[in-house]
């Protein structure tokens, strides 16, 4: 096992989110306390998680990075599993199942001490997704080798919506598909941002598309990191 980095892209609120930002980060901490954890921001008006990504991965100094949302936890013994898997599968998608923890649990949780399993009875939301197999974000386990490959994330997506999906295709591609684990991630509560109110929504869906038109070549994709990355 290499050293590990945990690469947390946030922006603070003054708020709620700033709430389970704290918890999270002193979970990790705690229940993982060998990983450096590397939290960042970015420069854009508009927060760019993207560009987050990439600046926490600029701080690492680990070769296996571990990304994951600042309002995300999960049992700390999933982190262990999918970074040995990582002898066999390009990257890991550690979760098959987002359960969104209710305003109350979450509430309750803050007021708790970091631990695994939690000392609440978690209350699900009824918008609990039980079968997140199409999404790519909020977690996940990657050799630095492999994050450098793509480029890292394209920073050409602007506010929340696609840079995930288009930087699982181009690891896809251009590195090996993904392992996903049939295992639970834990959402935090927190006021929604909706992708679609997003005024560069209809920008990222058209870049998203070039990388699933890519997604079959190899020569395509590389092309498309390279176009970013002289940018």
């Amino acid at each position: 096992m290499g050293k590990l980095s945990i690469l947390m892209p946030y922006r603070p609120d003054n708020g709620p989110r700033d709430q389970a930002f704290s918890w999270v980060k002193a979970f990790y901490k705690k229940m993982l306390p060998e990983p450096e954890i590397c939290i960042s921001d970015c420069t854009t008006p508009l927060f760019s998680r993207a560009q987050a990504v990439n600046n926490a991965a600029k701080q690492a100094t680990g070769d296996i990075f571990i990304i994951a949302d600042a309002d995300i936890i999960l049992n700390p013994d999933i982190i262990n599993k999918s970074v040995q898997l990582l002898n066999e599968h390009a990257w890991i998608i550690p979760y098959s199942r987002v359960k969104h923890i209710s305003k109350k649990s979450t509430n309750e949780l803050l007021n708790t001490g970091p631990s695994w399993p939690p000392r609440i009875d978690f209350e699900v939301s009824k918008t609990a997704d039980a079968g997140a197999r199409n999404f790519v974000g909020g977690l996940n386990i990657i050799p630095r080798k492999n994050f450098e490959a793509v480029g890292g994330f394209d920073e050409r997506f602007l506010g929340y919506g696609a840079e995930d999906d288009a930087f699982g295709h181009s690891v896809n591609t251009l590195c090996g598909p993904y392992l996903r684990l049939d295992t639970d991630i834990f959402h935090l509560w927190h006021p929604r941002v909706r992708t679609k109110s997003n005024p560069h929504y209809q920008a990222n869906c058209a870049l998203l598309k070039r990388y699933v038109d890519a997604g079959k070549s190899k020569k395509r994709m590389l092309s498309i990191v390279n176009e970013r990355v002289k940018d």
